[in-house]
């Protein structure tokens, strides 16, 4: 055997070593994120005893009622209702906003638009002060509100938003706005009609980041609304817990029902978050 057929029969080997320890890897940590989730799924078809034992065994008996039974008495289609309002709201507002940020200091080179950008940079360190946000909102009258909330989350959420959103459009060359002035095309048509679309896989990545971020948020809606007709669904299931902490059938299936909108959005727009965030960060 000839010395190029054995190099070539060793990096064959090794690239097979190198596949099934990649395999290997991506499989534990699809163990770590499934595990839990699947003991959830199955524990909330299972009786108060069974539940307990915290297994990835079948229910004995599946009992759906216990689904029932929450959506009964967790009041979980009011926390739907007051979660779907915040996220679609805070969500649009982040994207558009954001956008329009990105198009201004991804296509601008002057110091203003590189001020600005850093200055939206800036909030992805700068963490939120709960306490003086509180007495902003006191101040100004609209502390327990859901405008309020809505434009916290939009505040929280549009650094990282601008900051991928800018990236994304450094990418796309100039002369596609070169094109569209020549064709009489104004500023307002070119960022609707020429940037937006082209920004569509970065827009839907952080439309999926924004929306989970808001929705499975916890800490937000506990202090700055102040009464329980405008809890949450995360703040559902924490009262749910609080009244029924040894009955965990009952918690898996209420937390089951807070993922499970999150979970669907996700896998159905999946793709888009790879694709987004690889073309910002070439493109950036």
């Amino acid at each position: 055997m000839s010395t190029k057929s054995s190099t070539h029969l060793g990096m064959k080997a090794a690239s097979r070593l190198s596949d099934v320890i990649q395999f290997l890897i991506l499989l534990v940590s699809a163990s770590i994120v499934l595990i839990p989730i699947l003991m959830m799924l199955l524990g909330s078809f299972k009786t108060q005893g069974e539940a307990l034992q915290f297994t990835l065994s079948l229910p004995t008996t599946w009992h759906p009622e216990n689904y029932t039974y929450v959506i009964e008495t967790g009041n979980i289609f009011r926390g739907y209702y007051n979660s779907t309002l915040i996220t679609v709201a805070a969500v649009a507002i982040t994207l558009i906003t954001g956008a329009l940020a990105g198009i201004v200091t991804g296509r601008n080179r002057d110091r203003w638009a590189k001020g600005l950008y850093y200055y939206f940079i800036f909030g992805l360190t700068a963490t939120m002060q709960t306490v003086t946000t509180f007495v902003l909102f006191k101040q100004i009258g609209i502390y327990g509100s859901y405008f309020s909330v809505i434009m916290l989350f939009a505040a929280v959420n549009l650094p990282f938003t601008v900051m991928t959103m800018s990236s994304f459009v450094k990418g796309v060359p100039r002369e596609i706005d070169e094109a569209a002035f020549s064709d009489g095309c104004g500023p307002v048509r070119m960022v609707f009609q020429i940037h937006m679309p082209i920004m569509r896989p970065i827009m839907v990545t952080n439309l999926i980041i924004t929306a989970i971020s808001v929705w499975n948020n916890f800490m937000i809606p506990l202090y700055f609304f102040n009464t329980s007709s405008r809890s949450t669904i995360s703040m559902m299931v924490y009262n749910f817990y609080g009244l029924y902490s040894r009955n965990w059938h009952y918690v898996f299936a209420a937390l089951t029902l807070t993922v499970l909108p999150v979970m669907i959005l996700y896998l159905f727009l999946q793709k888009y978050i790879v694709a987004g965030m690889t073309s910002g960060a070439v493109k950036g």
